[in-house]
């Protein structure tokens, strides 16, 4: 039962997906306020989160700030659909655009984003690197990431978090970001960490 609930946490589908978005929603909130504090988001930015889940970064982003437009892309259909509907009015604005897939295969080449972030999500990336370097590709020079994890593996521990902070650290400078930043909040049930930086062109 265990490894049927971890498996909906990695890719949410049908009942017990929408269980596991409710347990997500709940969970990430006060990780998802900080992410959004950290971004330092500007009137007309364009945004990208990854990982979107249940929508509550997205609606968050939204009540705070009314001239910026997101784009989203996530994994789970069923995480899409969710999330569609917590925030139906913003896509009806022509504000919010989600989409279901993994971001290396995101064909999205019209323009660029001032913002992108992922919240709980990275652990679950097949080759961070690599997707870094697409998420490089779509961002602004200058624009800024930020990549937050809270370990939720069953050796979670702020060693792992420390751990989870040098790997995304590396892993950002060698996809071409740069002016990288580590910070820690104490959360429970364990210690996160969030990586920001900004996108260098040249």
């Amino acid at each position: 039962m265990i490894e049927i609930l971890a498996k909906q946490f990695r890719r949410p589908d049908g009942l017990l997906g929408r269980l596991a978005g409710r347990i997500m929603l709940f969970e990430n909130r006060r990780i998802n306020r900080w992410t959004i504090d950290l971004l330092n988001i500007k009137p007309g930015d364009y945004l990208l989160e990854i990982g979107f889940g249940p929508g509550y970064a997205i609606k968050e982003i939204f009540r705070r700030h009314h001239n910026v437009k997101i784009d989203g892309i996530d994994v789970s259909e069923s995480m899409t659909k969710e999330a569609e509907k917590r925030n139906y009015k913003y896509a009806e604005e022509g504000r919010l655009k989600l989409h279901s897939g993994d971001v290396t295969d995101f064909k999205q080449e019209l323009y660029r984003y001032d913002k992108v972030f992922s919240v709980n999500n990275y652990p679950l990336w097949k080759n961070p690197k690599k997707e870094l370097i697409r998420i490089h590709h779509l961002m602004k020079d200058g624009g800024a990431i930020a990549i937050t994890v809270q370990p939720r593996e069953e050796d979670a521990s702020r060693e792992k978090a420390l751990s989870h902070a040098i790997e995304i650290e590396q892993a950002l400078f060698h996809a071409g970001f740069r002016s990288i930043s580590v910070k820690f909040k104490k959360v429970r049930p364990q210690l996160t960490v969030c990586v920001t930086a900004h996108c260098k062109k040249n």
